[in-house]
């Protein structure tokens, strides 16, 4: 891109009122004439060449309204970096056409070249001072920084720290916000950090949520602790050596019941089997006494035939049989009565005295040593839980005061570097008073922003005059950070009456009150 432009010559034909005109530029050239000669119209004609825009980077149609015409045509013949080159822009029956160097060239290849020259913005605000102070204030302040490196870390910290404005910068000891964002910012740069602790994703927040649901569980488990019956004062190894002896004189005491009543369940189980074989004789006896009473039929019981005699004593010898066996059968269950009969006699009943009221005594104790072992053994657990539950609030109370910490040296490392870089900024300017950052009290941050004042007042309250002081100015120091050097057009000089100062060409319009069309042209000894 070339460092230095100058303007050589411009020509016009039907654009606006100019039917026809042509400028060959000086080192100074003054347009002058009453209003509506064309003078803006030939400090217009340049970038509408270049970029299709009036002087403040609109579209501009130049058609003329008050006459006939064929065409619409401009060129201009520029010196960049020494090299002549010439630009045109024509328009017949509302089609562009476009040249360079005299030669017809395409829409896109004309745009490409004319980019290749300069920064279209750095460019037109250096021709136009007041164009600048058109734009919106993020790419106001996008231009001024462009060329504005940001402060040093190191001395962000130091000022950060600073605790007198004669301190030197080697007698600064950084403070604790400062430390700390130094040992971070080795792994993580400022934005990463505001990530990891700020935001409704951030460390902040979740720990937040966490210190309010740790809270909420001490506070849970300490009342269940609250709700448990008051501790007997007996630490829990005197208890369980209590449990054991009364367990033991329990086991002591309940030995005789016991053998008691295994005594009385063996006495019930041997009348239980005495009744039942009792029964089993009564059922015997009826049967015999059935048997015994048993006649001989002297018929067969199928075909009713009379038996002779043989088989009817035959018949009498199978009675006489199953009487007998019957008879042995009944000896038997009579025999195991009278074993049994002897059993339960001697079955001598165990006197256990009052030794099961003494067991259930010490069982009644037993259960209140238990209840009170269980409620110390609950109370334990519980109060373990309360205090590892408060360790957990506490340290996410510590992590939750370390992420609010670190968010807090960031806003006051940006804030320090925002005053900083402002300063920074601020002295490249004599009159103008620059704002790079505004402070959002809702957030309780420095957010980027702009705005332009002299003299205490903003721009749209400026007179003409003090536009072109102010562009002036503004121009003079965006000349030392692009070191691009190009012509300044400055309109309606009349109402300027400071010094005007410009690093090269200088092209003015002037009204002078019934006067046609003017241009003067001075060219400084070199």
């Amino acid at each position: 891109m070339a460092n230095h432009v100058r303007l050589l010559e411009t020509e016009v034909i039907n654009f606006t009122e100019l039917r026809s005109k042509k400028v060959e530029y000086g080192d100074i050239t003054r347009l002058s004439g009453r209003n509506g000669q064309g003078k803006t119209s030939l400090g217009t004609a340049p970038i509408w060449v270049l970029y299709g825009t009036d002087l403040f980077g609109n579209k501009y149609n130049p058609s003329p309204t008050n006459y006939e015409f064929d065409r619409v045509f401009a060129s201009t013949l520029l010196q960049l970096d020494g090299m002549p080159m010439k630009f045109a822009r024509e328009i017949v029956n509302g089609s562009n056409s476009f040249y360079i160097n005299d030669v017809p060239t395409k829409a896109k290849e004309f745009e490409a070249a004319v980019a290749e020259l300069f920064d279209k913005d750095e460019f037109l605000s250096f021709y136009n001072p007041i164009y600048f102070f058109g734009r919106h204030w993020t790419k106001q302040r996008e231009q001024i920084m462009k060329y504005t490196t940001p402060p040093a870390k190191k001395e962000v910290f130091q000022e950060m720290s600073r605790t007198d404005p004669e301190q030197k910068s080697k007698d600064i000891t950084l403070n604790p916000a400062a430390v700390k964002l130094d040992e971070l910012m080795k792994k993580h740069t400022l934005d990463d950090l505001q990530k990891i602790h700020g935001g409704t994703g951030g460390q902040k927040s979740k720990l937040e949520k966490q210190h309010i649901a740790a809270q909420s569980r001490t506070k849970t488990l300490q009342e269940q602790l609250d709700k448990l019956p008051a501790s007997s004062g007996e630490n829990i190894e005197s208890l369980q050596a209590l449990e054991a002896e009364l367990r033991k004189q329990i086991k002591a005491a309940d030995e005789l019941p016991a053998r008691s009543y295994q005594v009385e369940k063996k006495q019930q189980e041997v009348a239980y089997r005495l009744q039942a074989q009792r029964d089993q004789i009564a059922q015997s006896k009826e049967r015999f006494l059935v048997l015994h009473g048993e006649e001989i039929e002297d018929k067969c019981p199928i075909c009713n035939q009379a038996l002779d005699e043989k088989a009817v004593i035959k018949a009498q010898e199978n009675k006489d049989a199953r009487i007998t066996k019957a008879r042995e059968a009944h000896q038997e269950l009579i025999d195991k009565r009278n074993e049994l009969e002897a059993e339960l006699a001697s079955i001598v009943p165990i006197d256990v005295g009052d030794l099961p009221k003494q067991v259930r005594e010490l069982e009644d104790q037993l259960d209140v040593v238990l209840a009170d072992i269980r409620n110390q053994n609950a109370r334990a657990q519980l109060e373990a839980d309360v205090e590892a539950a408060r360790q957990a609030e506490s340290d996410t109370l510590t992590s939750l005061k370390e992420s609010v910490f670190i968010l807090d040296a960031i806003k006051s490392y940006r804030a320090k570097e925002a005053e900083l870089q402002a300063n920074k900024v601020q002295s490249l300017f004599t009159s103008l008073s620059i704002r790079l950052f505004k402070y959002v009290k809702t957030k309780g941050e420095y957010e980027p922003d702009f705005s332009i004042q002299m003299d205490g007042k903003d721009y749209l309250a400026l007179s003409t005059g003090e536009r072109i002081s102010a562009g002036l100015e503004l121009t003079d120091v965006l000349f030392k950070q692009s070191e691009l050097i190009c012509p300044t057009f400055i309109d309606n000089i009349e109402s300027y009456t400071g010094r005007v100062a410009v690093y090269d060409q200088l092209i003015t319009g002037r009204v002078v009150e019934g006067q046609e069309l003017k241009i003067e042209v001075e060219v400084a000894l070199r």
